[in-house]
């Protein structure tokens, strides 16, 4: 894939994951350029494996690219399964959906797919750069400096950065926090598992809930979400500590009968769920996880980056027609999917009330809404 730089363009897009690749391929299909992406990921870092819906079909129609997407071969997800309020495993399947199956995604897989039709649309892509510093340029947008020395303006910014929002923190934009979670993942190869699902599995415990998800290549991602210092006290960065309570679970074990536990796979993830107080401005706007951050059981990161990347061009290519503004419509949005979340969120973790002296689930239950939360 070509590595290019435009010292100057017409967007520069931060964050070259779903949400900003997204965006540059729907720029390009309205007809706006030049893009300039900026990809920050090191060429080593571990691109876990997520499952989409199948209403993410819809999305990728959007953006074209339906047809080269089931060409990839990405696994199918039938739907999910939990144990979430009491020992029971109930199903929730994908039978009737009219959009078919969902997937579980080869992550790495799918990322370098977008990167590479954002690069074919035309999107100048910088690889390995980051945001350095950044300065409004008055009506010629903004001026930005990467961590590499270089500089370039761009009339219009998309923050894509994931939760580190660099680009709408430095515009004076401040997250505000309505939980934190870690997750500890390990990964198994399934080539001998008694389990042949293809359905996503979620298992609450005491001290937090697990997680399962098929990989590519017969392997399974395991995580487990609990509060940091749960991490330390149970001993849950270490193999020793992580896998046995694993095999102490009850639905989880049994989907992992077997199975067989690749040492050293462990990775611990922070988890925050905020929202920015401000997700746009003068020629900037911020998207996908930069500009509010979900807890994983919503299950919806991917969806949403690709959505809000769609979403961004649209605002953008709308502002150009009419001289350069972008309205108030992006936050409006935003804070309206972010209320539609909380009343979701609060519900499931509602739910489950088998464990009342549990610190973990007293505090999901109590933050409830950003006044309540530590």
């Amino acid at each position: 894939m070509p590595v290019t730089y435009r010292p100057a363009c017409e967007v520069a897009i931060l964050g070259a994951g779903p949400a900003g690749t997204a965006c540059a391929i729907a720029l390009a299909r309205a007809g706006v350029g030049p893009v300039c992406l900026i990809d920050a990921a090191r060429p080593d870092s571990v691109a876990i494996g997520e499952t989409i819906p199948p209403d993410a079909r819809l999305l990728l129609g959007r953006l074209g690219l339906l047809p080269a997407f089931l060409e990839q071969g990405h696994a199918p997800c039938l739907g999910s399964c939990s144990a979430w309020g009491n020992d029971t495993l109930g199903h929730n399947d994908f039978l009737l959906n009219p959009q078919g199956t969902g997937w579980h995604l080869d992550r790495a897989g799918f990322d370098a797919f977008l990167r590479g039709h954002a690069v074919e649309s035309g999107a100048y892509l910088s690889k390995g750069a980051r945001l350095a510093d950044a300065a409004a340029d008055g009506e010629e947008g903004h001026r930005l400096l990467l961590n590499d020395g270089r500089a370039m303006s761009a009339r219009f910014v998309v923050d894509a950065t994931g939760r580190a929002s660099a680009f709408a923190r430095r515009m004076g934009a401040r997250q505000v926090p309505l939980d934190r979670l870690t997750f500890v993942y390990g990964f198994f190869d399934t080539a001998g598992a008694v389990s042949r699902s293809q359905l996503t599995l979620l298992e609450a415990v005491e001290n937090g809930w697990w997680y399962a998800a098929g990989l590519p290549g017969g392997r399974l991602a395991v995580a487990f979400a609990t509060d940091p210092e749960r991490v330390t006290a149970d001993g849950l960065s270490r193999d020793e500590g992580w896998l046995p309570a694993a095999l102490a679970t009850r639905h989880l074990a049994e989907r992992l009968e077997g199975s067989r536990f690749l040492p050293g796979s462990r990775i611990a993830r922070v988890a925050p769920s905020f929202l920015l107080d401000k997700v746009a401005g003068p020629r900037w706007l911020a998207i996908g996880d930069a500009a509010a951050c979900f807890d994983p059981l919503a299950a919806q990161g991917i969806y949403k980056a690709l959505e809000d990347g769609l979403e961004a061009a649209r605002l953008i290519a709308t502002a150009l027609d009419r001289g350069g503004e972008l309205g108030g419509s992006h936050a409006e949005a935003m804070r309206a999917r972010f209320d539609d979340y909380l009343i979701n969120r609060n519900y499931f973790y509602g739910l489950e009330r088998r464990w009342p002296d549990s610190d973990f689930w007293r505090k999901r239950q109590q933050r409830t809404a950003f006044a309540s939360a530590a």
